[in-house]
């Protein structure tokens, strides 16, 4: 892993990972759930908080999860996947997570200095 602090063990970042998975799982039942009331800013904070507390590549993961919740609850909100629109909207929604998860790493790295 590209910036992983030595007390990284490998036990805390499978934890993580199956603690990451667990909570973008929730979310995207609520996103579900929801509908078409967006709940994105419950993603953002949870790409904060794990870029945050991990490293870049985990974050990256998450945002990668992310993407699949919200693609499924779409598809079985019956939203049409495949238009041009929707893919525009889901590439500039992954664009926007990982700006994000650069930005928290870098503000960690900026403060922590």
């Amino acid at each position: 892993m590209p910036d992983t602090h030595p007390k990284y063990t490998q036990f805390y970042v499978m934890r993580a990972l199956a603690l990451t998975t667990a909570i973008i799982s929730v979310l995207g039942y609520i996103d579900y759930i929801t509908g078409e009331i967006s709940i994105d800013i419950l993603y953002i904070f949870c790409v904060c908080v794990v870029t945050w507390f991990t490293n870049t590549l985990i974050g990256v993961v998450c945002v990668t999860e992310i993407m699949l919740a919200k693609t499924t609850a779409d598809y079985y909100d019956h939203i049409k996947v495949g238009t041009h629109l929707y893919e525009w909207n889901t590439f500039s929604y992954l664009v926007m997570y990982l700006v994000v998860c650069i930005l928290v790493r870098k503000l960690k790295k900026t403060l922590t200095r």
